[in-house]
């Protein structure tokens, strides 16, 4: 094990792209910023960011204008929150199995959780993050950076358990954790994609098979 799981989300490495200034100081305000946050990512996940009117969240939400522009400054400031959101959200949900990446036991367990998740929602949106740097990313710059480290935060805690298996001499000396962990988000990102448009198991599990085999040919012989 990485290291023993408490409960508690360890910080995010995103930070959120949500100006302090904005955000509420009474408990009574954060609750009600954060149904906003929760109706946008829900509404961005199925319907991407350009076919998600402010008007829609503050219906989903039941707050008024008066309350969105009290938290947000305009629709992208809301989108940033959306993605600290999903991120830290995603991380939390993931949490046990990603702190448990130092094996293949643990990592074939992480893979049979994202099947298994994934096809209990019935493929719906693919991953959140992902179809939203796929659509923000060129024109949100500011976002790009966000983008890019929330895409990274699981291949890190993949990239972490390479590298303590590597130094126990469960991987050969060849074997570079980073790579393959980038190896590994870049495939799950477009097996997410292709599986949420043809709705289909396999195209999920067949690829994460694979990513599977790509690592395990790196393993040490006893």
């Amino acid at each position: 094990m990485l290291r023993v799981w408490t409960g508690e989300v360890p910080a995010s490495p995103v930070q959120p792209y949500i100006p302090l200034m904005t955000m509420p100081t009474t408990e009574r305000g954060r609750r009600s910023r954060e149904r906003i946050v929760e109706a946008a990512a829900d509404l961005i996940h199925v319907q991407g960011v350009a076919g998600t009117s402010v008007d829609q969240v503050l219906a989903r939400s039941g707050a008024g204008k008066s309350q969105f522009y009290h938290y947000f400054q305009d629709k992208d400031e809301l989108v940033g929150a959306v993605l600290e959101y999903q991120n830290r959200t995603s991380v939390q949900d993931l949490l046990p199995f990603l702190l448990d990446l130092d094996s293949w036991e643990g990592i074939r367990r992480w893979f049979d959780i994202i099947l298994d998740r994934q096809e209990a929602s019935a493929f719906r949106g693919g991953c959140p993050i992902g179809s939203l740097a796929a659509e923000s990313s060129e024109s949100h710059e500011e976002l790009r950076g966000q983008l890019s480290a929330a895409l990274r935060v699981k291949g890190e805690y993949l990239q972490a358990g390479l590298d303590s298996m590597k130094r126990r001499g469960e991987l050969r000396a060849d074997a570079d954790p980073g790579r393959l962990a980038t190896f590994v988000t870049a495939v799950l990102q477009g097996a997410l994609l292709v599986a949420s448009v043809e709705k289909r198991r396999s195209a999920l599990e067949d690829a994460l098979g694979e990513a599977f085999r790509h690592l395990g040919s790196f393993a040490e012989d006893p």
